[in-house]
């Protein structure tokens, strides 16, 4: 009988094909199945053969891998020679500034559009300038799911009024005479700030400043405590962005000579009003800082613009319009397989499984190439990771509180082309441990497969 069961062992030995055991073995080495959710699904690309599989339908929140979905998803919507446009209108005595969702304009751009748009403009008979803002929904700020830690200061409004990446620098400078500590805003938009930082002359203590916003969440008054041994310098989100934007807006005009007194106000353009100037940014070059650098900002902004182009421009486009896309782009997967509440993977509400998420990049994939922007190692989030894979493995990384996630493509070392997607959650270990865990997987598929 043991010599029966001896001999069936083998024989399951043998179908088990080397690589599942090999990964098996990564698997069992990390101790991450024990405890934690773990997660992992791997095809072949050009054969959708199945690699490996674990747990591949268990619904789990892929963090910021989520971004590379949704932005795929953007994407093939879009086109990948899409140009996100801030443009000059005209119809009849009144100019008409056409907000396009461009994460990138800066406050030059907005300068050289005006410099543009003089040479074939008399100012002198323009009556009114407008801003027609119709692109996108504003009145709702962050999506639904993001906890008090994802808002301000540590992210920015999703809004179609977007400029020098809507964040404003603050300088915390103490006196000549040290004895006091200052706050210093050298942008014109000026966040009303409280100062109740306290200065420390012991400089081998840590630095300890605390920026919240006084009387609640809806306040526009921010308040620096803490103590300071040493000058520091933030990068903070503005908090009222059309009042920012105008700001530049008015600039621009000032910086190109354009006298214009009147209050310049949000309002939809007419149907035949004509295109004179425009400045741009690729969808590339957007896409690039989104899944490089996993801008948050940027994912959900091209969601909703995406959303936009899909519903024909009928209204400002929605976070729901933007999930409603998603979901027809990416039939047959519905609510019940999977849930998707924003465009970045920020929201705890987010719930997808491996499997999932392979077939729908690998689908999006093959219709947009959309790898070819993605992050390589030495790139990005990346950067310092499987350096040795560079130009083989493109992938998004995805990391919330204990949990990581990495989904993308990898050419293995015989030229086969794979699609994987793990997510750990509800781990304990520190993050450094999930993403060698994450390294290991990728190195053992790379060199086996």
């Amino acid at each position: 009988m043991k010599k029966i069961i001896s001999f069936i062992v083998f024989l399951c030995l043998l179908i088990i094909p080397c690589e599942a055991k090999t990964i098996d073995k990564v698997i069992s080495k990390s101790n991450l199945g024990l405890r934690s959710a773990l997660a992992l699904y791997i095809i072949n690309s050009d054969t959708n053969k199945v690699i490996y599989k674990k747990n591949e339908q268990k619904l789990l929140n892929p963090a910021s891998t989520l971004k590379l979905i949704t932005f795929s998803t953007s994407y093939k919507v879009l086109g990948p020679d899409y140009l996100f446009k801030t443009a000059l209108y005209k119809s009849g005595s009144d100019l008409y500034l056409k907000l396009g969702g461009d994460t990138l304009l800066t406050s030059k751009d907005l300068e050289d559009l005006f410099k543009d748009a003089k040479t074939k403009v008399d100012f002198n008979k323009i009556n009114n300038i407008y801003i027609d803002d119709s692109i996108m929904n504003k009145y709702l700020p962050y999506p639904s799911g993001w906890m008090q830690d994802d808002i301000w200061p540590h992210s920015r409004m999703i809004t179609p009024y977007i400029i020098d990446n809507n964040k404003v620098k603050i300088a915390i400078q103490r006196s000549s005479l040290a004895t006091k500590v200052d706050i210093v805003q050298n942008d014109e938009y000026k966040l009303p700030i409280i100062n109740d930082l306290t200065l420390s002359l012991d400089e081998s203590k840590i630095q300890d400043i605390k920026i919240e916003k006084m009387y609640g969440e809806d306040s526009s008054i921010i308040k620096f405590s803490g103590t300071v041994n040493k000058d520091e310098m933030f990068d903070l989100p503005v908090l009222k962005p059309e009042i920012n934007f105008n700001i530049k807006l008015r600039n621009a005009l000032e910086k190109n000579k354009i006298v214009f007194m009147k209050k310049i106000n949000a309002k939809s353009m007419p149907q035949n009003a004509q295109e004179i100037a425009f400045v741009s940014h690729p969808i590339d070059e957007i896409g690039k800082k989104i899944l490089l650098n996993s801008d948050t900002f940027g994912a959900e902004t091209v969601f909703r613009i995406a959303a936009a182009k899909h519903i024909n421009y009928k209204h400002p486009a929605t976070m729901q319009d933007a999930i409603d896309m998603f979901y027809e782009i990416n039939a047959p997967y519905k609510e019940e397989d999977i849930k998707v509440t924003d465009g970045s993977g920020v929201s705890r509400y987010n719930l997808i499984s491996a499997k999932v998420a392979v077939e729908i990049f690998n689908k999006l994939n093959k219709e947009t190439d959309v790898s070819k922007i993605m992050a390589t190692p030495g790139s990005g989030t990346l950067k310092n990771r499987m350096l040795f894979l560079e130009g083989n493995l493109r992938a998004k990384t995805g990391t919330l509180s204990n949990m990581s996630a990495l989904l993308g493509t990898l050419k293995t070392k015989k030229g086969r082309q794979i699609i994987f997607c793990t997510i750990i959650q509800n781990s304990p270990k520190r993050k450094a441990i999930l993403k060698n865990f994450e390294n290991d997987l990728i190195t053992t598929i790379y060199r086996r497969y």
